[in-house]
């Protein structure tokens, strides 16, 4: 009887090696076929070696791998055969155990469900909880990021970074359209993403192999000027009109995520983006906090074609809403910067902007060019005493507007202070400084002022001082003022209207 186990269980190794090797060439179904094979073949071996004596108990196995492999067929099927091949080895057809196999299967068919449905449950949570814990952890990134910076462009690439990197929401592209200061369009900011299926998986293959992380890619795009370069050339040229019905007006006025599945072809700018970028289905979040639209978040995806979910649309609600207030927060800081900078009646530079400024641009070495022009209006105390000061303020403000049109990109104009003007001329040597203050004092000689005819002179005009850094032994900051405005001081008493330069 020992030997009798001992070769029961040499064939039922046998078996399951065999089984265990096949099982990696064949198929999934064939698996099964072969593995409910296999018990049947040990109930044959079993039949052999102990004239059927354990047969009760293995069939009951053979049935519930049955049921695994084919549910409720399995169940039906493998306990019909169970009982057939128990009534061949018996001779004796009981009803009974045919019953009692057929809940056995039963049985285990409902607690096989059961926890299969466990199991899909559990694997649900875990990868719910995976996907929040991802999300957490892009949040947590993207709020260390945005709070390190108040720079809009660096805060818009922070952005859609996050919505487009692997380690961040994973999308494919994602562009950020912003409201103008007059609220009637959206004007395009920036954009981040392939263009092409190529262009997607060359930089996917790159990010693979650099193994790159979220904030090494936000980095990434701060340094590189070639970035979504063909995008944003694109992105950039958009100026959508929020005063039609189209596709973002919609989104902004109802306050929540758009999700486009097909392209409408009456709304024009839908179709503008459909053309442009190439866009199949897209979503669209709406960046607006505390009740004031700051503009919106497009995404899709062009590359691997993934359908976009209201899981998918879920998991940016939360970012947008954050990108929203970061956004609305740096134009709040940019407009209170520009009010401590600029002067608030003409809105050139001031006199703080302008000590900055001028330091910012002074030559550190005697191959460096700066030149300075100080300007006022002549009798401009005649003029306030004759017409007043509110005439004198819309002076203050046309004359500050020829200036600025007198001058080229690179000269900065400032208020110094009461009638006094200043602009600044990097890389501008002498000769050419006294050229623009020329044409300065010319455009506004030939510029009709109200009240102009009034002045002493017969019109409106200004004396200019000028000064250069190149003609000065020294070049700190105060040299170069004190010698303009000395220029100056000699333009007056040389009968005013005219340019002096020391």
């Amino acid at each position: 009887m020992i030997m009798q186990y001992i070769q029961f269980i040499v064939y039922t190794l046998t078996i399951a090696l065999i089984i265990n090797y096949l099982r990696f060439k064949v198929s999934d179904i064939l698996n099964k076929w072969m593995l409910i094979g296999s018990i049947l073949a040990i109930v044959e071996i079993e039949g052999l070696l102990f004239d059927f004596l354990h047969t009760n108990w293995i069939l009951p196995v053979f049935i519930g791998i049955s049921v695994l492999c084919f549910h409720v067929y399995g169940a039906v099927i493998s306990a019909c055969i169970a009982w057939l091949l128990l009534v061949v080895q018996t001779d004796e057809s009981d009803l009974f155990i045919l019953l009692i196999y057929l809940i056995f299967a039963a049985v285990v068919y409902l607690l096989s469900n059961y926890i299969s449905k466990l199991q899909t449950q559990s694997d649900e949570w875990l990868n719910k909880l995976s996907e929040n814990s991802k999300q957490l952890n892009v949040f947590k990134e993207v709020s260390t990021s945005m709070q390190q910076t108040l720079n809009l462009k660096k805060l818009l690439r922070t952005i859609l970074t996050s919505v487009t990197a692997g380690y961040g929401l994973g999308f494919n592209r994602a562009m950020i359209l912003l409201i103008d200061d007059s609220g009637s369009k959206l004007n395009g900011i920036m954009g981040t993403g392939p263009m092409t299926v190529e262009e997607g998986y060359a930089v996917w293959d790159r990010i693979t192999k650099n193994k790159y992380k979220l904030v090494d890619l936000i980095e990434i795009k701060e340094t590189e000027q070639s970035a979504d370069l063909l995008l944003n050339e694109r992105v950039e040229r958009l100026e959508i009109s929020l005063d039609e019905p189209n596709f973002l007006y919609k989104t902004l006025e109802r306050g929540s995520p758009l999700h486009i599945k097909e392209i409408d072809t009456s709304d024009k700018a839908l179709l503008l983006f459909a053309h442009q970028f190439n866009m199949s289905e897209l979503a669209v979040f709406p960046l607006i906090t505390q009740g004031i639209k700051v503009g919106v978040l497009i995404i899709d995806n062009p590359v691997n074609k993934k359908t976009i979910t209201a899981n998918d649309i879920d998991s940016v609600i939360p970012l947008a809403n954050q990108a929203a207030i970061a956004i609305q927060h740096t134009h709040l800081y940019t407009k209170i910067e520009d009010m401590a900078l600029k002067d608030g009646l003409t809105g050139l530079f001031n006199q703080r902007a302008f000590q900055t400024l001028l330091e910012q641009h002074l030559p550190v070495s005697r191959q460096g060019l700066l030149s300075l022009i100080l300007l006022d209006i002549d009798y401009f105390k005649h003029f306030n005493d004759t017409n007043g000061h509110l005439l004198g303020n819309q002076v203050l403000i046309q004359l500050a507007d020829v200036i600025q049109h007198s001058i080229q990109e690179h000269d900065i104009a400032f208020r110094f202070g009461g009638e006094e003007f200043v602009v600044l001329l990097p890389h501008t040597n002498k000769e050419n400084a006294v050229k623009v203050a020329e044409q300065i004092r010319s455009n506004v000689e030939n510029t009709s002022f109200p009240c102009g005819e009034k002045q002493p002179l017969g019109c409106l005009t200004i004396s200019l001082g000028v000064a250069s850094s190149e003609e000065l032994g020294s070049s700190t900051s105060f040299d170069l003022v004190d010698t303009a405005d000395q220029a100056l001081y000699k333009a007056k008493e040389s009968g005013r209207n005219i340019v002096v330069a020391s």
